[in-house]
């Protein structure tokens, strides 16, 4: 293993000013083979980036989301093809909203958790949307507010189509309900605390919040970094549990999860999910012919050769992706441009912690580049 030229091209996108901040974890097997901060934490530039920064990890959640819906899977207490009103009575009696015409009908199929997992379920990011906010303005916690969003019509028939949105929030709630507890104190349970995860959690604690990065938005016509709010806009309630975008972590925490996945195993014997699941999510996608479609719409570039499955983006295709990372590797990304990869064929793992928005460099340019560079820098002498 030779990490030179992955160390070259993280220190060109600070000293660039592409980026102010940035943390990269690769794990092979059961070591942590790579792990560098670069960059200064705050816009000040008197807080050098270091491994105990935390980040909100925004859309990287929704990662553990499904692994923890696939451990219920896994146990026989949760099938993919089950109608989500099963455990979400609200969502039995859905409408659909014709988006040309306003036109709006009864839902002629039904919502299942394969459509949660797959984003097809018809769903939006519209947070502003009356039954959520009168939800949110009554305090509800993760299950409440959740069913206020079966009130607003889909934009397409569930399964129709692939629409980014919130989805695995939805399937969070379908996990509290099956586990009998808060979504946060199930992750505690079957995650955090058998992998000894302390700095991850949907609230921070004031040391905690000390210790974030500062985050901004680039200006694409400026071309320009612009400091933000470091604030977290899925953090709905004090009681809300984001499933899709509510997690905050240090890269060292969530590097753990993630190599335990892709080993099996954690470096302590704990089995997250079994082998055969593993197996399972790294072979599965999920997409219909108009599901496909509309992913590529959404995204026209960014999934040559992949698909989306049951736990984000699945690489189904190497010789269409021109990817160094083998068939059957999976994760996803997040708003802050955080990255993560789990590789179960070569037990590699990847977690690039970020803190830039509206940045799109990011999601076409460094994650790809940065995904090739770990697979040429693991096999270079």
């Amino acid at each position: 293993m030779n990490f030179k030229a992955l160390d070259q091209f993280l220190d060109q996108l600070i000293a660039g000013g592409k980026v102010p901040a940035l943390e990269l974890a690769v794990t092979k097997e059961d070591k942590t083979v790579y792990h560098q901060a670069f960059g200064y934490a705050d816009d000040a530039k008197t807080r050098p980036s270091s491994k105990s920064d935390i980040r909100w990890l925004f859309s990287c959640t929704k990662v553990m989301t499904c692994i923890a819906a696939m451990r219920l899977v896994e146990e026989g207490k949760l099938f993919i093809s089950d109608p989500v009103s099963v455990y979400l009575p609200e969502f039995a009696h859905l409408k659909v909203k014709n988006d040309e015409t306003g036109e709006v009908h009864d839902a002629g199929e039904v919502l299942t958790v394969a459509h949660l997992f797959g984003m097809m379920g018809g769903l939006d990011y519209d947070l502003k949307a009356p039954a959520i906010q009168a939800a949110i303005a009554a305090g509800g916690g993760t299950r409440e507010i959740v069913g206020a969003m079966a009130e607003k019509p889909l934009h397409f028939e569930p399964g129709a189509s692939f629409q980014y949105s919130l989805c695995h929030d939805v399937l969070a709630a379908v996990v509290e309900v099956i586990a009998g507890m808060p979504f946060g104190e199930y992750l505690n349970r079957i995650i955090f605390t058998p992998l000894g995860l302390t700095d991850i959690g949907f609230v921070p604690s004031e040391a905690q919040l000390a210790r974030f990065t500062d985050m901004y938005s680039y200006d694409s016509t400026a071309r320009e970094l612009r400091l933000r709010q470091c604030c977290n806009e899925y953090v709905l309630s004090p009681r809300y549990e984001s499933g899709g975008a509510g997690l905050f972590s240090t890269v060292t925490a969530y590097s753990k999860f993630l190599a335990t996945l892709a080993n099996g195993r954690s470096p302590e014997g704990y089995v997250l999910l079994k082998p055969e699941t593993v197996k399972t999510i790294s072979e599965t996608d999920l997409l219909t012919p108009g599901g496909r479609l509309g992913m590529n719409a959404a995204w026209p570039t960014r999934f040559f050769g992949y698909g989306w499955g049951l736990c984000g983006r699945v690489h189904l295709d190497p010789t269409y992706s021109h990817a160094k990372s083998p068939k059957g590797e999976f994760g996803w990304d997040g708003a802050a441009n955080s990255f993560c990869l789990i590789d179960p064929a070569e037990r590699v793992s990847v977690m690039l912690g970020m803190n830039v928005r509206q940045f799109a460099y990011g999601y076409h340019v460094i994650h790809p580049k940065l995904r090739d560079l770990v697979y040429e820098c693991l096999s270079a002498k």
